[in-house]
This record gives C-alpha cells, structure tokens and sequence, in this order.
C-alpha cells in the first residue's frame, strides 16, 4: 500500500492520484443526500415493501439508523473537516447497503418466491462471497502496480457500460413482466442482487482509498476554504480542525 517515497507526487498515474483524493467539498452535502435517499432508502423501501414482513425490517434497522445518523452528521459539520470521514461513509456505506440488500434478496426469495431449498441458500451466499472476495482483490491489485504506469482503460470503460445498461434492462424486463407475478419478482431479485454487488465494490473501493490514503499521508492533499469561504466561516465561528 506505501507508495515509494521518492516518487513525486505529479509524477504519479491519473487513477493513483484519483485514489489519494478526496471528495470535492461543494459536492459533499449533495452526494450524502443523493447515496442514502435515492440509492439506499428508494430500493430498500421497495424491498422491504415487496416482502412485508416487520422481521425483515428489524433486522435492517440498526443499518438504516447508523448511516441514516452518519449522513445527517455530514450535513451539519462543515465539510472542510470532515474530508477523511467523507471518504470512510462513501466504504461504510457500501457495506451497509450492500448487506441490507442481501438481506432484501434472502428475503424476497424466501417470503415471496417461497424458495426453501437449502442448496439455493448456500449457492447464492458461496457466489456473493467469490464475487466479492474478487472485488476486493481488484481494489488491492489495481493500486499495488507501479504507481507511475496508467492503468489500460478498455476492460474498465466495458465494465462500467454494463454497470450502466444492468438496470435499465431490469426495468424494461419488469415493464414487460408486469402480469407474471412469479417472473415480475424474479426480475426483482435480480435488479437487488445487482446493486448489492455494485455496493460491494463501492464499499472495496472507498475502504481501500481510505487506508491507502492514510499510509501515503505525504500524497494527499487536503482541500482548503478559499479567502471568502474562510471569512464566512470565521465570521460564524466555525474552526475548521
């Protein structure tokens, strides 16, 4: 995870430099609220509408509190002193939501789709496990490499179109399986198996970024208020620390 030191900083790839940055400020307040309201509370709800069982939500609780408050921390404190702890919600909420949607996918299958074959339950559990050990791996791999080579973009950019296309294809699939009550759920449990694993590799991705920054702390570049911004802030007595 240490960078070599003698390596200078604008010498470093454009996707190492990406890795030692934080969130821009002026998009904190925005990102915190577009994460948990729209990415996590609208998919959840509608998984946890679609199975309607109050111990299924029990269960998501304690999660839906703890990022819920986390977020609302990020709102009030100013964002200037809270650039390493942006970084750690965006891995923190990964893991949250992708465990809450597993847990909406476990659900679904066992109280909607009325699936109660044990081999499912340790094939789906086994293949969520893979999957995600290999996004981990990648995160790792990805930022062990010589940091002044730039990483070939062709598998990335073809992976992020799938990402994109992934639920736009589930939406039409269940538009078109609206009167087949077994298949319109099916596709379902497909679109929520596919955003627990895209938070699976935000949660790899900004866990790594958060250590890795903290091992190179001579690489990261901390953002600062601008004059203006700074007397605003003193005015207001707010201390950035």
């Amino acid at each position: 995870m240490k960078i070599d030191p003698t390596i200078k900083h604008q010498d470093l790839s454009q996707d190492f430099m990406e890795q030692l940055g934080f969130i821009p400020t002026s998009d904190v307040k925005s990102t915190v609220v577009v994460l948990i309201i729209l990415m996590y509370d609208i998919p959840l709800a509608a998984g946890l509408l679609s199975i309607f069982k109050i111990e299924v939500l029990w269960v998501v609780a304690p999660l839906i509190i703890i990022i819920h408050l986390w977020g609302l921390r990020l709102l009030i404190k100013n964002p200037y002193s809270t650039q390493f702890e942006m970084v750690l919600l965006l891995g923190v909420y990964g893991v949250i939501g992708a465990i809450s949607l597993f847990i909406v996918v476990q659900g679904m299958s066992f109280y909607v789709l009325n699936i109660t074959s044990i081999y499912y339950y340790i094939v789906i559990n086994f293949v969520t496990i893979f999957i995600s050990s290999i996004l981990v791996k990648y995160q790792i791999d990805k930022y062990s490499r010589d940091p002044l080579k730039e990483q070939e973009s062709g598998n990335q950019s073809k992976y992020i179109g799938l990402l994109a296309l992934a639920p736009a294809i589930g939406y039409m699939l269940g538009q078109s399986a609206q009167d087949t009550f077994i298949l319109k759920h099916f596709i379902a449990l497909v679109v929520f198996y596919f955003f627990t694993l895209l938070n699976v590799y935000v949660a790899a991705k900004f866990i790594h970024r958060y250590y890795f920054m903290k091992a190179n702390m001579d690489y990261v570049v901390f953002q600062k208020p601008s004059k203006r911004e700074r007397k605003e802030l003193d005015k207001k007595g707010v201390m950035i620390k």
